[in-house]
Parts: structure tokens; sequence; C-alpha cells
């Protein structure tokens, strides 16, 4: 069976999970990948088993620039898909690349729903684009049942949650307790107009309630940052006088040697609009063996309460804090815990491989 993945932004980046966990499924699986990411001025270039096109202003959306951007990506797309009869895609319901691909090929990777399931969108999916797909492997329950609500066929379906290299992320001792230091990594990756993504993924709730949490204990935050929101940011940090509590790291940077400088990590958000229900921060987290403190909008709190790994807050300022200051106090008692669960729930092993070759076989 002849096996290739195609998406956006996928080139592998130490701050970007998903891009990573998609790495990690093409080497075990073998398989080439074609993406597109911003090369600068280069239009193309090979990484190993990637195929990485530039499309600078295709992402950016600059007026007639994309569109010449789009035709230079198009042509490398049709190419590439000849190849092969199986294409794994990782994407949104409402991806550009089903207009582009055969998709009686094609297995949708889906770890985000943003949209209404009575929404036009949702509703086009459903209705012309699903019943054409092989396959959709969705990394949530909460994702399967949206997408069966919608009116996908449950046949199309399989869960699996996703994947993380356990290498990688490996198990090291937490610092010592007399700075407790605080990781957020779900940062704003784009600026969307008519929308407020630095609210949605609970900036404010965290910076407020962690000014609270600094008034009272020895504490340290670390936000990694992707260049959107940073006046915003900015502004932010000094309206709280958290400057100096506050480091923002907005440069690619090494995850595991962050996770094993902190104590736990954060996922104040608001919604999933535009996240997804199980970040991969938090499941890199656990594998380190940090605990998670997360709002109880997203999946990832489910899994965070049921197996005791951190805490879980209602999406508002005291509620948050006081999931700080449990987590603090009960650290040991949840930090035991996170390996273990991590590994269980999200290591690509021979059940999860299973699971993937199972969807390959069984869904055309």
């Amino acid at each position: 069976m002849k096996i290739g993945i195609i998406g956006d932004a996928l080139a592998p980046n130490f701050n970007e999970a998903y891009a990573n966990e998609i790495y990690l499924l093409s080497q075990e699986l073998k398989v080439p990948v074609l993406t597109g990411n911003d090369l600068g001025f280069v239009p193309f270039k090979r990484l190993r088993q990637y195929l990485i096109v530039n499309t600078k202003f295709l992402r950016r959306k600059s007026p007639i620039l994309s569109l010449l951007n789009g035709a230079l990506f198009y042509p490398f797309i049709k190419s590439f898909a000849r190849k092969f009869n199986v294409i794994f895609l990782p994407a949104g319901i409402d991806s550009g690349f089903f207009s582009y691909l055969e998709l009686k090929k094609c297995i949708l990777i889906i770890n985000s729903l943003p949209y209404e399931n009575d929404s036009k969108q949702a509703k086009m999916f459903s209705q012309k684009f699903a019943p054409k797909l092989r396959g959709i492997i969705a990394q949530s329950k909460r994702i399967k049942t949206r997408l069966i609500e919608m009116g996908v066929s449950p046949e199309k379906i399989q869960l699996i949650y996703p994947w993380i290299n356990l290498e990688k992320f490996s198990y090291s001792e937490p610092p010592a307790m007399n700075e407790f230091r605080i990781l957020f990594a779900s940062a704003p990756n784009d600026e969307i107009p008519g929308e407020d993504v630095f609210w949605e993924k609970g900036l404010p709730l965290l910076l407020q309630a962690f000014k609270q949490f600094v008034n009272s204990h020895k504490a340290f935050l670390r936000l990694i940052w992707r260049g959107c929101y940073n006046k915003k940011l900015a502004q932010m940090l000094e309206d709280l006088d958290l400057t100096d509590k506050v480091r923002v790291i907005n440069e690619v940077t090494n995850m595991p040697e962050l996770y094993g400088q902190s104590h736990i990590t954060v996922v104040p958000f608001l919604n999933t609009r535009r996240s997804p229900e199980i970040p991969l921060s938090a499941v890199e987290s656990l594998l380190c063996g940090r605990p998670v403190v997360t709002t109880d909008v997203a999946e990832i709190a489910e899994v965070v309460r049921d197996y005791r790994c951190g805490c879980v807050a209602k999406p508002i300022k005291k509620d948050f804090f006081s999931a700080l200051v449990k987590c603090k106090r009960n650290y040991l008692v949840y930090q035991k815990n996170c390996r273990a669960t991590g590994e269980g729930l999200f290591g690509l092993d021979i059940v999860k491989l299973a699971q993937i070759h199972k969807v390959l076989l069984t869904t055309a």
C-alpha cells in the first residue's frame, strides 16, 4: 500500500507539537510528506522524507501574491498525490486541500472542530466531503461524537488519541520547589480578523490568576510564543506589573528541556474554537512527568481529572487561581501519575500503530 502525508505547516519544529506528531507518524510508517511552510525566498526544499513548498504569501493571504503562491503549490500537490493510493491528511473540516485531492484516497486526521454542528462549514463537510473520504481519525472522543452529530457516518470514524515520541519527551525529576515554575505552550498562531484568539486561548485568565498567585507564592511563568498578539501581551504584562515574573520565549526552543525546568504546564482555554480538545503541550508535559492545570472546557480535563495528574478549574480567575494553589500544595500526589498516564494513552506503540493500520485496511 503506497502511503503519503499531505498537510499545512508540518515541517518538523521544536515549538510545534502537531507538526512533530505527524513527523513521528511519517517515521514509523516510513512514508513521505508534502507540506507548505514559510521558507523566506526559497521556493521549496527537501528535508529527509519531506518536500516543503514555500507558502509564505498563501499563508499571509497577501493580495495577488497569494494567488501566485497557490498556483505554485497546486502542481506539487497533484504530482505528489498521484504517487499514492492512501493519503493521510492532517487538517480541519474546512481544509482547502479537499478541493484538490481525490478524497477516496484520503484519511483525515482531525484534532479540532471550531464550527458549530449546524454551521455552513459543518454542513458542507458532512454532506459534500465526508462521504467521499476513505476514513477519518478523530483525536478525541468529543470530536468523534460531534462528527456523528453533524451527520458523518460512524463507520467512517476511528477514535485514536494523539501520539507523542516517548523517547524525545522522557521523564525527569522536577526541580526544587523553592520557586514554582509554570509553563504555557498553547499560544495563538494567527490573528484572525473579527476574532480574539488571545482571549479564547485564556491569556487574560492565566495572567490575572498568576498575578494573584505570585502575591502569596514565589513563582515564575514562561510563555512559549508564536509572534502573534505581541503588543496585546506586552501591554497586559505591563498593566499587571508582571514583566519581571514572566518570560516570553518568542523563538524556536528545546521543549523537552523547558518541561524539565518547569513544575507544571497550564491550559487556560476559554473554548476550543481554535484549539484542540487534547493539546499536545499537555500530553508532552505529562510524559515529562509534569502535572497539568487546565480549564474544564477541553477534553484534556477529563484525562487530568480521571488519572489525577493535575487540577481542573472552571474558566474563571478565582477557580483557576485555586487550581494553581491546589496543584502546588498536592504536587507529589499528581506528579507521580503523569508519566504512566502519558505512556498509557498517548504513546505511538504497537497497539496504536495497529489501530492506524486497521484504518488503512478497513476504510475504503
